[in-house]
């Protein structure tokens, strides 16, 4: 709902290399801090309407190139009391009607000229694909966070942004 309600501002305001360093950066730090704040003790059956309202604001604001959907959500999960597995594990079961619609959004947006049985069958095969990648890597991430800390995606957060200024430099 918020990404087509917001999608022409984000692409007309946001989507800029400024912006991204700027997200990445400050994702970065949210990492690094929420791992430094008192561990949450909160599972899967602790989750409130609150929480889950709050976690969901973080999903909308990931709208912003630059913020990961998942990464907000787990920060905002872990900073309400989760512990680290339950947010993670809540932020992906949140983000499948997410992104069930922008795969439903996008097949409505081809043009019914643009609908042809090879394109059905790239959309399905590349769709399948990615549900089988992004099973996988799930399932590693949720087994990784159980005993790692966030603070090697900060670090690459970080790296990333300084990428894309170097790059910003040069251009």
């Amino acid at each position: 709902v918020s990404g087509l309600a917001f999608e022409d501002v984000v692409e007309s305001s946001l989507r800029t290399p400024g912006v991204t360093v700027f997200t990445l950066s400050l994702g970065a730090v949210a990492f690094f801090l929420v791992e430094r704040m008192p561990r949450g003790i909160g599972d899967r059956r602790t989750v409130t309407w609150f929480m889950a309202l709050a976690m969901g604001v973080a999903q909308a604001i990931a709208l912003i190139p630059g913020v990961s959907r998942s990464g907000a959500t787990i920060v905002v999960g872990m900073s309400l009391g989760l512990s680290r597995s339950a947010a993670a594990h809540f932020a992906f079961l949140l983000g499948l009607p997410a992104i069930m619609a922008a795969v439903g959004h996008t097949a409505i947006a081809l043009e019914p000229g643009e609908v042809t049985g090879s394109v059905v069958l790239w959309f399905l095969t590349g769709l399948v694909m990615s549900a089988v990648v992004g099973y996988a890597v799930i399932a590693w991430f949720l087994r990784y966070i159980v005993k790692h800390s966030l603070d090697v995606f900060a670090v690459y957060r970080l790296v990333l942004a300084g990428a894309v200024l170097a790059w910003l430099w040069g251009a």
